[in-house]
């Protein structure tokens, strides 16, 4: 841990500066903003929470902050990083939300490597934490460095001219929702230098400096060696690229967008038909970007699209249905391009979210009714109740469900570890799985804690709150249908 305290607040005013013009240019923020802060330990987070806090102090903009932090389990120090940061916002008067991951056993779940499952379940936490207290926004601490390291990691790796535009300034976390990043004009020599200047404390973490990780092995050993032997301004010059590559990303993205209307004869959501003439008569370029625009909106994950993926709608006729990534099924009739998204349409969300009265009945907007109780473990009657399987009712852990709890429609990239399964689903592949008719699929909830979904009702329950031999109070959580309406039941799996 860096040896500083933190009790100066007269320095950095050019670092505060900069960052607020670049949160003004880009609108990050609006005043009175409630805005979650994720909070590591690290510099970076630690600096961007002081900023923060010096802008929230002004009247102008009175951002509402509250600090995150997510423990990933991965190093014996991690414990004293959490206790740290749970230190600093009490000192700086600030609320605090914590948690933990066993990020080792998530990464061996999914297949995933280590940074992969860490990066998921951040930002899966973070986003769980705005929810919970109602956030516009997110901010993390990413800086320039980080962004001409993803640069160079794209550029390695293959990547569109989307991912050599590097690191956004903002993004959609969730709906309604904005993943912020206010210090990314600012260098980590700069970053540092305010913090000395600032007399901030800070954790050191140590696998940073681990080149067996891919991030480190670009930041301590290839940087060095570009800057070395080719460019002394390499990481200028990347960042020179990034800029031009998201200009012109911009741009061709707005084309595509137009490109896609003109050619778009059907979207109902579920199927897109398009133009196959309208689209043959645009530069090549121009086409992708139309045809990439239809899949982002079936919920195609672009960054799994690739050239290969798009080239056999541009010419002939595919012999047979192509399965491209996030389920949608494409193929060319005739003078039509017909894209499918065979999951069915993204869920239907009209923005609704309810706190549920826990213990108490929650009225629902549309209709239905949410009863939550509250006591001590009977064993006999969780035994009948396993038995029953009653659909709509299901007894969690109590001591395992982090308050408050929200229900809302799900929402494209809600996950959880469902009862029973050995590693993270997403809602709508635990749908696919389940084989639940798209007219039940719609009426699916999402009951939501603060560390994410809890309870997917009226199907399953998350594995991290089922009842287990240590518990002592459970959760009944009992979902009413609207009168003459029938409970699905596919997918449920008793306890």
């Amino acid at each position: 841990m860096g040896r500083h305290t933190d009790s100066g607040r007269a320095d950095g005013g050019d670092v505060v500066g900069a960052v607020a013009a670049f949160i003004d240019a880009r609108g990050l923020l609006r005043a009175g903003d409630g805005v979650v802060v994720a909070v590591s330990g690290g510099p970076d987070s630690v600096a961007l929470l002081a900023v923060l806090r010096d802008l929230a102090a002004r009247p102008d903009r009175a951002y509402r902050l509250t600090v995150a932090h997510l423990n990933h389990r991965l190093r014996d120090e991690a414990d004293r990083d959490a206790a740290f940061v749970a230190d600093l916002a009490r000192r700086w008067r600030l609320p605090c939300i914590s948690d933990s991951r066993d990020v080792r056993a998530l990464a061996v779940a999914g297949a995933l490597s280590i940074e992969t499952a860490a990066r998921q379940a951040r930002y899966e936490f973070l986003a769980a934490a705005a929810e919970s207290c109602t956030a516009a926004a997110v901010a993390v601490g990413h800086h320039a460095d980080d962004n001409v390291e993803t640069v160079l990691d794209r550029i390695i790796r293959g990547t569109h001219l989307r991912g050599l535009a590097g690191i956004p300034a903002c993004r959609t976390l969730t709906a309604g929702v904005r993943l912020v990043r206010p210090l990314l004009e600012l260098t980590r020599r700069q970053i540092e230098g305010f913090c000395h200047a600032r007399g901030l404390a800070w954790r050191t973490d140590a696998t940073n400096a681990q080149t067996a990780f891919r991030r480190n092995f670009i930041r301590h050993e290839l940087l060095p060696l570009l800057a070395g032997k080719l460019n002394q301004r390499a990481a200028e010059a990347i960042l020179r690229l990034a800029a031009a590559a998201e200009q012109v990303e911009d741009y061709m993205s707005a084309r595509g967008d137009e490109a896609f209307a003109a050619a778009c004869r059907r979207d109902d959501g579920e199927t897109i038909v398009l133009g196959a003439a309208a689209l043959a008569g645009l530069h090549p370029a121009l086409r992708a970007y139309a045809l990439r625009a239809a899949m982002e909106k079936l919920g195609c994950p672009l960054r799994k699209l690739t050239a290969g993926h798009l080239a056999p709608l541009s010419g002939a006729a595919p012999a047979a249905v192509r399965e491209l990534p996030g389920g949608i099924a494409a193929r060319v009739s005739g003078d039509e391009i017909i894209l499918v998204r065979r999951a069915g349409p993204p869920p239907a969300d009209d923005g609704w979210q309810v706190e549920l009265a826990c213990p108490g009945r929650t009225v629902l907007p549309d209709g239905r009714a949410v009863l939550c109780q509250v006591g001590p473990l009977d064993r006999a009657a969780f035994e009948a109740h396993r038995a029953a399987a009653p659909g709509g009712v299901e007894m969690l852990d109590a001591d395992a469900v982090r308050p408050p709890l929200l229900c809302r429609p799900r929402r494209q990239g809600d996950a959880f570890v469902p009862l029973g399964c050995p590693g993270r689903q997403t809602v709508s592949d635990f749908l696919t799985n389940a084989r639940l008719p798209p007219r039940e699929r719609r009426g699916v909830l999402c009951v939501l804690d603060a560390a994410g979904v809890v309870y997917l009702a009226p199907l399953r329950i998350a594995e991290r709150a089922k009842v287990t031999p240590a518990t002592s109070r459970v959760l009944r959580v009992e979902l009413s249908p609207p009168p003459a309406a029938a409970i699905p039941t596919a997918g449920r799996r008793p306890q």
